[in-house]
């Protein structure tokens, strides 16, 4: 399964939730049931970031919002964000 998740970030929190990012997604790596997480910066719009995740199971992405850093992550992006979105896919051709 894959996840692509897109977060807007309120120019004044850009920096704070670029460590907050990096932090997810150095722990996220570790997970077992990740293949992949590759965080992106929009080209014309600095502010929008996309998460690209890949998963071995719906299992290991339920696993993921119980972590510790995912809960963090969850909790720090309150009230310093413009926008999220997210989208569970999964390949069929």
């Amino acid at each position: 399964l894959k996840v692509v998740a897109k977060v807007i970030v309120k120019k004044e929190y850009q920096k704070e939730l670029e460590d907050l990012f990096h932090k997810t997604v150095d722990e996220t790596r570790k997970e077992e049931g990740n293949v992949s997480y590759e965080l992106h910066q929009g080209v014309t719009n600095p502010l929008e970031y996309t998460i690209l995740e890949v998963w071995k199971s719906q299992d290991a992405i339920d696993y993921h919002h119980q972590t510790s850093h995912f809960l963090a992550f969850k909790d720090g992006i309150g009230g310093k964000i413009d926008g999220l979105s997210i989208d569970v896919i999964r390949k069929v051709y």
